[in-house]
């Protein structure tokens, strides 16, 4: 009675299988165990475990070998074993080329929503996103809109938007949170504001001035500075603020950041920063649902920080 011969290769092929067939390869390619040393960084003792390790998973003997370059011999099995693993190589050079085409011949559109001072912030850097966006994938058309961060959760949500980078307020059922860097924020007043000149203000005088006030909620770990100020005034967008605060009339809370080219001018003075700061984290958002897109994994593929 005939007994079935089991497949060498029978069950998954394992990453180990796959770099002990990598270790064969160079071995054949160098024409000895010597000579691959160098190509494959370790030594020959280890390369002749690999090479046993190898025929024993494989049931069949690979090659005939010495200690020197020219005994090494391959046996028929290891000749066809060389053979397949060079077809298995243009294979995968096949599949490379066909992702890489995949990814360039992305259509479409990808909408990105971001917040007005995306580009004074320090640990981002867009135009290089961009550029690797374009360079990756040439034919997908971008619309790139600014907006508040409230607005910007709730133009993904609606689907007017497909992925933005906005401060982590709080987490909306829904949408995915990947968090990138954070910041911190300072007050500030301009340099004609009663209080620039006050090194050390009382904190009763400074909460009686009027604030430049974001128009929607702000972050839950600074909402109790905010409320030390019952006299503001209120913009929507971060650009807005800093004017209001430039203005000299306005004190109010800006991303260090955005508010340190001004400061080094003399435009703007930091009050109390031991005492009124706060920390924002930033994250890049997107639906749960629009997670495996093509494009909004591009985008969080070349997503550039410093």
């Amino acid at each position: 009675m005939n007994q079935s011969v089991k497949p060498a290769l029978s069950g998954r092929v394992s990453d180990m299988d796959l770099r002990l067939l990598r270790v064969f390869r160079e071995v054949v390619r160098a024409g000895g165990l010597a000579p691959a040393e160098v190509a494959l960084n370790i030594s020959r003792s280890t390369i002749s475990v690999h090479l046993s390790d190898l025929e024993t998973r494989l049931g069949m003997q690979l090659c005939l070998r010495s200690r020197g370059r020219a005994d090494f011999k391959l046996t028929p099995e290891g000749e066809a074993l060389y053979q397949a693993i060079q077809e298995l190589d243009g294979h995968l050079a096949s599949f490379k080329s066909q992702v890489n085409a995949i990814q360039s011949q992305l259509t479409g559109q990808l909408r990105l929503i971001l917040p007005d001072d995306v580009l004074q912030m320090p640990q981002l850097d867009l135009p290089a996103t961009i550029a690797n966006l374009r360079e990756r994938a040439p034919q997908l058309q971008l619309d790139v809109q600014l907006a508040a961060p409230h607005e910007l959760e709730l133009e993904i949500l609606a689907g007017r938007a497909d992925v933005g980078i906005n401060p982590l307020h709080s987490r909306r059922p829904g949408l995915n949170y990947r968090p990138l860097f954070s910041h911190q924020s300072l007050l500030y007043c301009g340099a004609m504001h009663p209080c620039a000149d006050q090194w050390e203000i009382e904190e009763e005088l400074l909460t009686q001035q009027e604030l430049a006030a974001p128009s929607h909620a702000v972050l839950s770990g600074a909402a109790h500075l905010y409320r030390l100020f019952p006299n503001r005034s209120t913009a929507n967008h971060m650009a807005a603020r800093l004017a209001m605060i430039l203005s000299g009339k306005f004190i109010g809370f800006l991303p260090s950041y955005l508010a340190e080219p001004y400061v080094r001018e003399g435009g703007l003075v930091a009050l109390r920063p031991e005492r009124f700061c706060y920390q924002i984290q930033n994250a890049v958002t997107y639906k749960k649902s629009s997670e495996q897109q093509p494009a909004i994994q591009l985008f969080l593929a070349q997503l550039s920080l410093r």
